[in-house]
């Protein structure tokens, strides 16, 4: 994200297009406040959290169709890892998403964990082995637990229903690529 000073300076820090900054985060010495000419970057990923018939959704919604490709994303690849950080965009059936609790953009590298829960993309099934020409990069999902997939929620991972009883919190919902 570019920051532009009105003494005609400027700087830049690395953010996620999962993550926006929004007025009153905190990075080092700066601290994004609002006023006129503050924009706020459009994400490619957004979650909204509601109710319905009695439980807690969470909607999703992405769009990474026109990003650009010098755009700076989680600094999280491992230093082995040819393909990190991903300049293809093109939607892949590997592509998923994850709910982190928000403490874990603090680990190095962020997010090095798995998520509390997550699903594919194409969310109804595992996908990774379906054609890659079948796949958009534009979608609005509603995560249930009546629609996730068993193995989104199970193990290591959370039903939204647990985190709910666990007393919810603060998340971040990432796109990832295996």
């Amino acid at each position: 994200t570019l920051f532009n000073f009105d003494n005609f300076q400027n700087c830049f820090i690395h953010t996620s297009c999962s993550t926006r900054l929004i007025p009153g985060d905190q990075i080092g010495p700066f601290e994004v406040v609002s006023g006129p000419g503050c924009e706020i970057e459009s994400t490619c990923i957004e979650a909204t959290v509601r109710e319905a018939d009695g439980q807690t959704v969470i909607d999703i919604s992405l769009d990474y169709a026109d990003l650009e490709l010098g755009r700076e994303f989680v600094d999280n690849c491992d230093s082995r890892d040819e393909n990190c950080p991903i300049e293809d965009l093109t939607p892949l059936p590997s592509d998923w998403i994850g709910l982190y609790p928000c403490e874990e953009a603090e680990t190095s590298p962020p997010f090095k964990v798995e998520p509390s829960v997550w699903a594919y993309t194409c969310y109804e099934r595992d996908c990774r082995g379906d054609p890659e020409d079948d796949f958009t990069a534009i979608a609005n999902i509603t995560f249930s637990d009546t629609t996730l997939q068993r193995f989104s929620t199970e193990g290591i991972y959370s039903s939204i229903d647990q985190i709910t009883k666990d007393g919810g919190g603060c998340y971040i919902v990432l796109l990832n690529r295996v």
